[in-house]
This record gives C-alpha cells, sequence and structure tokens, in this order.
C-alpha cells in the first residue's frame, strides 16, 4: 500500500504533463507512420519539402533545361540549373546553362521547435547513458510517427496515456536495476545511504537530477523530489524506498521525457539565444541521439557553446565518438531507407538467394559506406560514384566477386565491375522493389525524394497502379510503357520511370542481370530535366553531379538536426541560411563535417522564438 501512495506522489509530481502534452502538432506537421516507405517508397514522401513546393527558395524557374516557375525544377536552384550556371559550369552535366540564382534575402526569424519529446531511439539511449542500462525499454513503447522523413519531427512526437504508462513501467524496472546491481548502484549511490540516511538521498538526487533534465536543478526541485523520501519516514518505509520512488519521478518528469527549451517571452516572435544547456542537448541529440556527456556538460557551464571555436572542436570531438553511429543509425537510416532492410520480404519462391546472413550483410555494406563519409572524411557525392564496397564472403557471392576471407565486411574493390556507389548495392535495391519484381517507379520515386528533393505528383483518386503482366507480354520497361498510355497514370510515371529503368540490370535483391523475361534488358532512362544515360554508372554519375544533389542533402540534414522542417515564410532565416550552408557544402568539396559544423553554429541551431 505504501509503493502505491509513492506511486500517487509520481504522478502529482508529473501532474504538468496534461499541460504539455497539449501542445498540438505544428502547422509543419507532416505524419508518415513509422516503418513505412520499404516496398511501398511511402517513407520520405513528403521530405524535406515543407511548404515551398520542391526547395525551400522558389526561384524563377529560367535556369537551364530544367527549370520551372516553382515546380519540378524549382527549388534553390532548379534542376537544369545551377547557382554559377549549371552543376559543371556554364553548360556542365547541371543543365544547359542558366541564369544566376542571388541569394535569398536574410530574414531574421529563426523559427521555434515544438516541444519535442524523446523518440524511442533516443530514450533508449539515454537511459543507456544515464544509468549505464542495456536495456531498451522503448522497444515496447508505441512506434514513433514519422514527419518529413524522420521519426524525431518535434511537430508529430505526440504523447498518449499509453506512452504515460509505458513510461512508469520503464522508470520502475529502470530504478530497480540501478539499486540492485552492484555496478549500475555504484555510480549512482556515492555515499552511504543507510547510516546517512535522508542527507545522502538528498545528495544523489542533486547529483542525478541534473543530468536526467539535462540542465541544473534549482534546491525547490530537489526540495519536491525529496517529499517522497520524508513520507517514506513517516510511514516507517526505509530511506531507500522514498529514493526508489523520488528517481522514478525524476525518470516520469516532462524535463527527462522532452527536451525543453524556455522562452524568456513565450508568446514573443522576438528571437533569443538558447541557453547553454539547450544547445548542448540539441548538439547530442543531433550527433548522437542522446544526452550530452560530461564535457558537454562542461562546455556548457562554462558557457562556451555560444562560440563558433567551441561548437566546431565539439562536432569534431563527438564525430570521432563510437556514439556517432547513431547518425548513421538513425539520420541515414532513414534519408537511405538502410531501415527497412529489415521488414523486406522478397518472395523466397522467385529469390531463394535471399536469407537473413544476405539481409545482415546488405545492412552492413551500407552502414559502412556512409561511415566512410562521416568517420573517413570521404565526399557525400560519393556514396552515388565509388568505386568500392563493403562485403563479407556472403555480400561478395551474391554480387560474384571473389571471396573476400571474411565473415565481417572489408573494402573491396569494384574497378571493372558492373557496380559502384548506393544506386547498386543489395540493401538500396531490394528495399525499392517489390515482392516478386523490381519497380523501377519506386527506385525513380526514391532518388527524386531523397537525392535531388523533387516533388512527385500522387496518383489521382481511384486510379489503378497495378500492373497487370498477363496484359503485355516482354519485359517490364514494355509493361511500364503500355501502363503509361493511361493519362492518369502518365502523370506520375513518367519521371519516375524513366529513372528507375536505368537501374533494370539489377533485379528485386540486386543480383546484376542482363535479360528479364528472356528479353535484353534496355537499361537507357532520363532525368526530368531532358538529361539521358544509359546504365546505373552513368545515372549515378549524373546523379552526383546534379545541382540539387548538395542542396537536398543539406536539406535532409538540416531537417533532421532541428527536427523540424525548413521554413520559407517572408522573413524567415531558413532559406538564406540554407543557402549558405549548401554553397559552403559544395565549396568545401562535400565534405560532411564541414556540412555538420555549418548547420550547428548556424543561426537557426543557436537561437529561436516563442509563439505569438
Amino acid at each position: 500500500m505504501k509503493v502505491f501512495r509513492g506511486a500517487a506522489i509520481i504522478a502529482a509530481l508529473c501532474s504538468a504533463c496534461t499541460a504539455t502534452i497539449a501542445d498540438p502538432p505544428g502547422r509543419n506537421s507532416s505524419r508518415d507512420r513509422g516503418g513505412g516507405g520499404g516496398n511501398g517508397g511511402s517513407s520520405g514522401s513528403t521530405s524535406t519539402t515543407g511548404t515551398t513546393g520542391t526547395g525551400t527558395t522558389p526561384t524563377t524557374g529560367t535556369t537551364g533545361t530544367g527549370g520551372g516557375s516553382t515546380g519540378a525544377g524549382g527549388g534553390t536552384t532548379g534542376a537544369g540549373g545551377g547557382s554559377t550556371g549549371g552543376a559543371g559550369g556554364a553548360a556542365g552535366s547541371g543543365g544547359q546553362g542558366g541564369t544566376v540564382t542571388p541569394p535569398p534575402p536574410a530574414g531574421t526569424d529563426p523559427g521555434r521547435v515544438t516541444l519535442h519529446r524523446l523518440n524511442r531511439v533516443e530514450y533508449n539511449n539515454t537511459v543507456r547513458d544515464l544509468l549505464g542500462t542495456t536495456r531498451a525499454p522503448a522497444d515496447d513503447f508505441p512506434i514513433d510517427d514519422r514527419g518529413n522523413g524522420f521519426d524525431n519531427i518535434a511537430d508529430v512526437l505526440t504523447l498518449s496515456p499509453l506512452h504515460v504508462e509505458n513510461y512508469y513501467t520503464a522508470a520502475v524496472a529502470l530504478v530497480d536495476e540501478a539499486l540492485t546491481t552492484a555496478s549500475l548502484r555504484s555510480r549512482l549511490v556515492t555515499c552511504d545511504l543507510a547510516a546517512q540516511g535522508a542527507t545522502c538521498a538528498r545528495t544523489v538526487l542533486t547529483n542525478f537530477a541534473p543530468l536526467a533534465w539535462r540542465r541544473p536543478v534549482a534546491t525547490t526541485e530537489v526540495d519536491a523530489l525529496m517529499a517522497s523520501v520524508t513520507l517514506a519516514g513517516t510511514q516507517m518505509d526505509a530511506v531507500e524506498q522514498g529514493l526508489k520512488i523520488a528517481l522514478r519521478a525524476v525518470l516520469m518528469s516532462p524535463n527527462f521525457i522532452f527536451r525543453v527549451e524556455s522562452d524568456p517571452s513565450p508568446t514573443s516572435s522576438t528571437p533569443h539565444s538558447l541557453g547553454q544547456y539547450e544547445i548542448a542537448s540539441r548538439l547530442s541529440y543531433f550527433l548522437w541521439s542522446s544526452m550530452p556527456d560530461a564535457d558537454l556538460f562542461a562546455a556548457a557551464k562554462a558557457a562556451t557553446l555560444g562560440q563558433t571555436s567551441s561548437l566546431q572542436a565539439q562536432v569534431t570531438r563527438m564525430l570521432a565518438s563510437p556514439k556517432a553511429a547513431a547518425i548513421s543509425d538513425n539520420f541515414a537510416g532513414q534519408w537511405l531507407y538502410t531501415r527497412q532492410i529489415a521488414d523486406a520480404t522478397p518472395d523466397p519462391k522467385l529469390y531463394p538467394a535471399f536469407d537473413d546472413s544476405l539481409r545482415a550483410a546488405m545492412k552492413l555494406e551500407m552502414e559502412a559506406m556512409f561511415r566512410e563519409v562521416v568517420v573517413n572524411g570521404m565526399a557525400a557525392d560519393k556514396l552515388l560514384t565509388a568505386d568500392f564496397t563493403f562485403a563479407n564472403d556472403r555480400l561478395a557471392k551474391h554480387y560474384g566477386l571473389p571471396a573476400v576471407g571474411s565473415a565481417t565486411p572489408v573494402k573491396v574493390s569494384l574497378a571493372g565491375t558492373a557496380r559502384g556507389g548506393i544506386l547498386s548495392q543489395g540493401g538500396f535495391l531490394t528495399v525499392t522493389s517489390h515482392q516478386n519484381r523490381t519497380s523501377p517507379t519506386l527506385r525513380g520515386k526514391w532518388i527524386m525524394n531523397q537525392l535531388l528533393c523533387l516533388t512527385v505528383p500522387a496518383p489521382p483518386p481511384d486510379v489503378d497502379t497495378s500492373i497487370d503482366p498477363t496484359k503485355v507480354m516482354g519485359t517490364l520497361r514494355q509493361q511500364l510503357e503500355a501502363h503509361r498510355s493511361n493519362p492518369a497514370c502518365a502523370v506520375c510515371h513518367k519521371t519516375m520511370d524513366p529513372i528507375g529503368l536505368g537501374l533494370e540490370n539489377y533485379d528485386a535483391i540486386g543480383a546484376h542481370r542482363t535479360t528479364d523475361n528472356g528479353l535484353p534488358i534496355d537499361s537507357s532512362g532520363e532525368l526530368p530535366d531532358g538529361r539521358r544515360f544509359s546504365g546505373g554508372p552513368e545515372l549515378a554519375n549524373l546523379v552526383a553531379a546534379d545541382v540539387n544533389f548538395g542542396r537536398c542533402l543539406v536539406e535532409q540534414l538540416y531537417t533532421y538536426a532541428l527536427g523540424r522542417a525548413p521554413e520559407a515564410t517572408t522573413g524567415h532565416m531558413d532559406p538564406a541560411v540554407l543557402y549558405g550552408i549548401t554553397q559552403s557544402f559544395k565549396g568545401n568539396g562535400y565534405g560532411f563535417k564541414d556540412l555538420v559544423t555549418q548547420i550547428a553554429t548556424s543561426p537557426t541551431f543557436l537561437n529561436r522564438r516563442g509563439e505569438p
């Protein structure tokens, strides 16, 4: 009975949750159910285009052959033109030349991020770093909603009664483990609780709450937590019982469950700098999907996180940490669809070679390639054109390569083969296929959405999107051509299919082939701006050189870093900030660390405003 009374105290301490969770999704909200986007290709369909068409800054659309007023060629520079007259120069591979696009006006509004609930990954990582646990309690929480292609978008991370129930269950289990496991207890309880009683309990809470809430804690807040310790004493319970309830309350508090950023004047549109501890949290959840470490807390205490040099040093340090694997797992996992590999289900009768060992090897290959960009400094555009990959014996066999003599992936040259870059990797090719065949449509849509940030029109209502192979015999190209003869279908397929058809030499699990349905494969294709290619390697080179590739990657990472979509309203900072970051990213050779640093030191990352 006494324990239930303690639970009531937790409920009282957390009563603020009911007010906190009432904050509705904002006007940027765009929900995709988590887990979508595998064979269906829906995740990322809202991408980072926000409310501005295909980019954050509409242009006049006079650039090159791919220009459009604000349509598929729109965005910062238009699909066919570059800010200096094409992706590769006056008549480079980005288009047929074009007018120079002036930078957007600077703007003064840094925007705001809705109160950000920790998503499932962030919760698991945070309790790991806070308590030293190996548990993953958030695996049992409701699936996180997705917005703008990611599951860390604050607007859609709502809170339900089931979440609160799960948080209580997790808090009970985590605190019990922390107090009963010697190695975990020693990092939490640093005094003699039995001998010092309430004095020791206060010490524990004074040390623990600032870490859990990721900011300094006021004496009055510790006093409130100590109420359960005092109550336990009046009911003849041991001090440890009261401390246990207080620790649960810390983990049930909105200060733990949410990433709180305060506005001095909540209804004011006047911009203000984030607090030092708020910057520390933004940076740590951006790069590690977890709480700040001791170095970040120390920098916040020293008030150095507003200095560019300090932020640059932190980015370098944090990207070198093993915890930076989180940006591969969570950013690249959603941007490149690496997460979807786990859910792919090719038809075992048609593709008996696909098994769990191949699935695992495909995922490891894509993760290792992205780590080359994050850790080893490979230029981001080389993701598309690299002449090497990372394969173990299982994947090497699948690709028709010599055995590498390793069950773990090793770097393998692809020189002289039909492969190179992520567009020829089995994981990507599998998740953009149907169970029983390839899908040039899904592959083309993925390239447009994820790599170029170009909008694909939604299919008209009630249109039949299926293809009946019995009506048209021949290759899938021929079947799609017949499908596009229907004007309702042609609206979407005329832009997506000609891109994806360039990858038809790879089947639904990424094995190379030269025939389809017994007929030779024609892998020629065309980008929306009219540039033609033949086969995957030529397609990859064109996409890597496309003016939209750099812009798109900047927008994707910017959206992930801030937990909100870019805005293009008059006076907003986003258009000019994104333009400047994109120019720097391209000018510095597509260096990922430079991109992260540019985002982390941008005025929109370091400032916010209230909600008028």
